[in-house]
């Protein structure tokens, strides 16, 4: 379906004269009539009936102006969620059901007006997501930087949180009934693990 052909006839419906919607589209009357005609052809309806004041729905006209109305919108908000300057700001995260993830949807719920795209990049090498900054197809990243030295100098980091690490072990083992902080525990033991040691996320 030619989406020029549904704004073009959303546009004559919502203006009522195939003149007034030219005139905004900045195109000429015939070619609204072409590509409304092409529309009816592809649909098997007629849309208007022709007035001396202008062009009215059909009934089949007034069923399909939400759709089309909602097609129209789709098509310029997928254009405008990859248009550079105009998209949304797209922040990768390392899985959606992520800490990070949370912490944006709780932030976009307390600010409904910002404009924010949650993505994940699918790949645990930092270098990718700080290569995807750069590039602009994302515009900030939640990872774990132990290095950053390995950092692009025009890539700033800011510190975000501390994420907990956790040790599971099985019932056997040393530290399953110890109640004390485990990185002591595991130092004492030689295990060299800690079970909350943070890590820091840039």
């Amino acid at each position: 379906m030619d989406t020029e052909a549904v704004r073009s006839f959303v546009r004559a419906a919502e203006l009522g004269q195939l003149q007034h919607a030219a005139n905004e589209l900045g195109v000429t009357q015939q070619a609204v009539s072409k590509r409304i005609a092409a529309l009816e052809r592809e649909l098997e309806v007629r849309l208007f009936t022709r007035t001396a004041r202008g062009v009215e729905l059909t009934l089949d006209g007034r069923a399909f102006l939400p759709h089309a109305r909602d097609i129209v919108t789709g098509v310029e908000r997928a254009i405008t969620a990859v248009r550079p300057g105009s998209r949304a700001l797209r922040i990768d995260v390392l899985g959606l059901r992520s800490a990070q993830a949370v912490i944006l949807h709780d932030y976009w719920r307390s600010h409904p007006e910002i404009n924010l795209d949650v993505v994940t990049l699918r790949v645990n090498d930092p270098r990718v997501a700080v290569a995807a900054v750069e590039a602009g197809e994302i515009d900030a990243t939640f990872r774990t930087v132990t290095d950053p030295t390995m950092l692009p100098r025009d890539v700033r980091t800011i510190h975000a949180f501390d994420s907990p690490l956790e040790l599971l072990v099985g019932p056997r083992h040393p530290l399953a009934s110890s109640h004390t902080d485990a990185t002591s525990a595991a130092q004492a033991s030689d295990l060299g693990t800690g079970y909350r040691a943070p890590h820091r996320m840039g």
